[in-house]
């Protein structure tokens, strides 16, 4: 079988989709492989049974892991549509320093232009390593949004900034029960309850400046307690877990392909 695939590189994990037959991704073919380990990205292709990718379409917010994947692809003799600059992605913004705002941000809002109304406006909640809460307005610029910790990230600074408080191993936003009735369980629920909270705040913050009930879209690989959530007095939530890789997909569409140049 040959297949385009389309990749997202985040900073902890590196995401495979194929794309199916109409320009769209198989949601039965996706995989989140180690960042740098070519030989299981090798091995998820052979198990879909991918004798030559078609085409690869990329994009990354780590630039090094990038230039990895781009060696290994040319190493296979296979073309490349490579996003990397915020100019290739069709999103207009209204922020201080455009050029410094996460690519996987503006591909989110790429791929959500694909869902909102005319004059509807969207709020992008994306959990991962890190947390981001974009918003959309009415006219669909990006007018920038919060940053805040994955739930990893805190669950690591709780153990590495205290003398006595454990490690506990979690990716996702956890579901425990309040309140916690032992050190763990009540490290959870504040992992728990800071991300709830914080998208809550966020949400109503937007909705706030916003003429139109805003539509909020959920998305990211940790997003774990919080993926069926609905958040009251706004517009409808969906969650998308392969939002970024319909962005990524997005973009690439109007770049041409190439082989064997790194850069």
């Amino acid at each position: 079988m040959t297949r385009p695939v389309v990749v997202d590189i985040g900073n902890s994990l590196i995401k495979f989709a194929l794309a199916d037959e109409c320009d769209g991704l198989d949601t039965s073919h996706v995989a989140r492989l180690p960042a740098d380990e070519p030989d299981t990205w090798a091995a998820q292709l052979r198990q879909w049974g991918v004798s030559r990718v078609a085409g690869w379409e990329v994009a990354s917010v780590n630039p090094h892991r990038l230039k990895r994947l781009r060696r290994w692809i040319d190493g296979r003799n296979e073309p490349v549509r490579v996003v990397k600059h915020r100019s290739q992605v069709a999103v207009k913004l209204n922020v201080d320093a455009p050029d410094r705002v996460g690519l996987d941000r503006l591909l989110n809002a790429l791929a959500v232009l694909e869902y909102l109304p005319k004059g509807t406006p969207g709020i992008v909640i994306d959990v991962g390593t890190a947390v981001t809460v974009d918003w959309l307005d009415e006219s669909h610029v990006f007018q920038g949004g919060a940053i805040l910790p994955g739930p990893r990230v805190m669950f690591e600074s709780l153990h590495g900034q205290t003398a006595e408080l454990p490690l506990v191993e979690g990716h996702a936003v956890p579901a425990v029960a309040l309140p916690g009735k032992h050190t763990r369980h009540a490290m959870e629920a504040g992992v728990m309850a800071a991300h709830f909270g914080a998208a809550e705040y966020l949400v109503r913050e937007y909705a706030r400046d916003s003429v139109n009930p805003p539509w909020v879209i959920l998305t990211g690989g940790a997003l774990g307690a919080m993926a069926d959530y609905q958040f009251p007095g706004v517009g409808p939530t969906r969650t998308d877990p392969l939002l970024t890789l319909r962005g990524v997909q997005l973009a690439a569409a109007s770049r041409p392909y190439s082989t064997g140049t790194t850069s």
